[in-house]
């Protein structure tokens, strides 16, 4: 039997949040937000779960890449910088992730954030990120708000805002945009995470990848036949997978929803990613490996997931989405900073977050 230390990881979505209320750029939704974290935060096991306090501070980078590097089996990871408008920075700023991929050339690939809705000019300032520090995929949000609290929708299918931010994402050479779907911030109207809007994109803009973030966490029967019926629609499990540690059977639910309309084949379409460290990857990783899942039911017939199965999903399906090789990637881990490391034992051990006791 294989184990993980056999495994390239790659997880495709991590994060370095700035929750503190001077953060706050529309106060009572963006507590809203905080507080959810907070409160799955508060159902980790043992060991795992940090204090409120700790939780809701500001991040630095370093516990990011020594939560992934020195504490778990993780070999490369993507940082989001965010752009949930209820914060002043967007959450994860833009400096943050340019940071942690300046910081680990040989460990991470660089991705841009955009307002689509309020900025003046988002082709302009994603021509900026382009040219400053070269990502290769744009994340995007369906809610945005004005410092007053007014919420604006923003879709992937709209032929005014969409439709050109995408044709301008080709033109600069981008190949993936993650679009934020199913977990709802706040009282946002849950119309917004819905996934329908998704296919139209995809279809109209065959050259990019559409990544649904927190796929199957809702409307997962929906996103399974969308990834099932377009080649270039992906799903990244973030938040998603913290059904694994709070109601595991949910997750397995989650996941033949996903994969019922595609069958054996969708395997291919789903993602890694953890959103680290919202969560400690190494307990995701662990939960996810050492999974015994029943035989999967699909629409062509049952099938079970392999190991092989496994592996894909922790790091070969991410290298066919965004255009990486993954023999490249681990050839560049090879003798690097984090190369001879050992792995800590305990968790955010490496980390300035405090445990509770």
């Amino acid at each position: 039997m294989a184990t993980l230390d056999d495994v390239f990881v790659v997880d495709a979505v991590t994060h370095a949040y700035n929750q503190t209320e001077e953060n706050y750029r529309v106060p009572r939704y963006a507590e809203q937000v905080a507080n959810v974290g907070a409160a799955l935060e508060a159902k980790m096991p043992d060991g795992y779960q940090r204090t409120r306090e700790a939780f809701l501070g500001d991040w630095p980078v370093e516990n990011t890449e020594n939560a992934l590097f020195r504490e778990s089996q993780t070999d490369f990871a993507v940082m989001h910088p965010q752009s949930i408008t209820v914060f002043e920075d967007g959450l994860t700023a833009e400096s943050k992730a340019r940071a942690f991929f300046e910081r680990n050339p040989t460990r991470t690939a660089a991705f841009a954030s955009i307002d689509a809705i309020g900025l003046d000019d988002p082709q302009a300032d994603l021509t900026r990120q382009v040219e400053a520090f070269d990502p290769h995929g744009v994340k995007v949000y369906p809610s945005y708000w004005e410092p007053d609290g007014t919420h604006h929708e923003f879709k992937m299918n709209d032929p005014e805002d969409a439709f050109p931010l995408w044709q301008h994402a080709v033109d600069l050479g981008l190949d993936v945009v993650a679009v934020h779907k199913a977990f709802p911030f706040a009282t946002a109207p849950m119309e917004s995470y819905k996934v329908g809007d998704v296919e139209e994109a995809a279809n109209s803009f065959p050259e990019l990848t559409f990544e649904i973030v927190h796929g199957g966490l809702t409307f997962a029967e929906e996103t399974g036949w969308q990834i099932a019926r377009h080649p270039n629609v992906y799903v990244n499990l973030e938040l998603t997978l913290t059904e694994l540690v709070t109601t595991p059977t949910s997750f397995v639910d989650s996941l033949q929803q996903l994969l019922y309309a595609g069958g054996k084949q969708a395997v291919d379409k789903i993602i890694w990613g953890t959103g680290a460290p919202h969560f400690h990857p190494q307990l995701l990783l662990e939960r996810f490996w050492n999974y015994d899942f029943p035989e999967m039911e699909s629409f062509s017939g049952p099938f079970q997931l392999t190991e092989d199965d496994k592996r894909k999903i922790l790091g070969e399906n991410f290298a066919e989405a965004h255009g990486f090789d993954l023999d490249e990637l681990e050839a560049g881990t090879a003798d690097d900073q984090y190369s001879d490391v050992e792995m800590a034992d305990d968790p955010w051990s490496t980390t300035d977050f405090e445990v509770v006791e």
